[in-house]
């Protein structure tokens, strides 16, 4: 335990200055954009950003995983200062911005002359509607109560399986383990859980909202990717078709091992923690 708080100590003290903070931030994004650079280094035309029009997935992947990682690092490393998570979120999006216009400019030279194609400005305004969901969830889960942290790492959580999905694709690693990669979403919603706790019952209350939120989302995004990459037209249609499809796939997924992980996860977690703090009484 001590060296752990030590480890914890030296951490924050790396991360103290201004400049260090901003450049987690810009780590995070590469860290996030990882299978997309190595996929460029292969094809240089393509963007080193997912595009909503060609990757609609992707970017959803890419700006849910920015800010669980921003999130986590802000509130863990920095104590969920604000001021820690504005410094880290200023190199979050200078990074992301940076993305965006490579990616703008790559496809759209004229985008600066203000001749800009209506498919780019859809593009844009898709990111940018996304990024703003994005930046909102990075604070919220930089700065509130583990209840609420809890509900949106349930919302968030998917991005973790399918960014490791896509990174063995670039690995010699067995294609058996991809689909195994998948619950490592469920594994993370299950360790925050077990920090949470299942000894109030209003904590119960939150565990069954959250894998209720778990197996809803793979249907969402897909509905989402759906509409994106093939808009439906007005703004009833889209959500009438996103109702159709999202109700189609939720009832086809399966919820029941993603289930299983979380809450063995969950138990296992908040059983060691409660022996750990039981411990720590005695001994003081």
């Amino acid at each position: 335990m001590g060296a752990h708080v030590l480890n914890m100590r030296s951490s924050r003290k790396f991360w103290s200055p201004w400049w260090a903070q901003i450049v987690a931030g810009l780590f995070v994004v590469l860290l996030a954009v990882a299978p997309w650079i190595w996929l460029w280094l292969g094809q240089r035309g393509e963007p080193l950003l997912p595009t909503p029009d060609s990757d609609a997935a992707g970017l959803i992947v890419v700006l849910s995983l920015v800010a669980l990682l921003g999130g986590w690092f802000a509130r863990v490393v920095g104590r969920g200062a604000t001021g820690f998570a504005i410094r880290t979120d200023v190199g979050i999006m200078l990074s992301l911005l940076g993305l965006a216009t490579q990616w703008i400019l790559g496809a759209d030279p004229g985008f600066l002359q203000g001749s800009s194609s209506p498919e780019s400005q859809r593009e844009l305004w898709i990111f940018g509607t996304l990024l703003v969901i994005s930046q909102v969830l990075y604070f919220v889960l930089a700065k509130l109560r583990l209840s609420v942290v809890a509900l949106l790492v349930a919302l968030l959580a998917f991005s973790a399986g399918q960014w490791l999905q896509m990174v063995a694709t670039y690995t010699p690693a067995d294609p058996k383990i991809y689909s195994s990669l998948i619950y490592a979403g469920p594994l993370l919603l299950g360790i925050v859980l077990g920090f949470l706790g299942f000894l109030r019952a209003w904590h119960l209350v939150l565990w069954l909202f959250a894998l209720a939120i778990q197996w809803i989302m793979p249907s969402v995004i897909s509905a989402v990717v759906t509409i994106l990459e093939n808009p439906a037209g007005s703004w009833g249609n889209s959500v009438s078709k996103f109702g159709e499809l999202t109700a189609a796939s939720a009832v086809q997924t399966d919820w029941i091992i993603p289930a299983l992980v979380t809450l063995a996860t969950a138990m296992l977690v908040s059983v060691i923690l409660l022996i750990v703090r039981k411990f720590r009484r005695r001994s003081y």
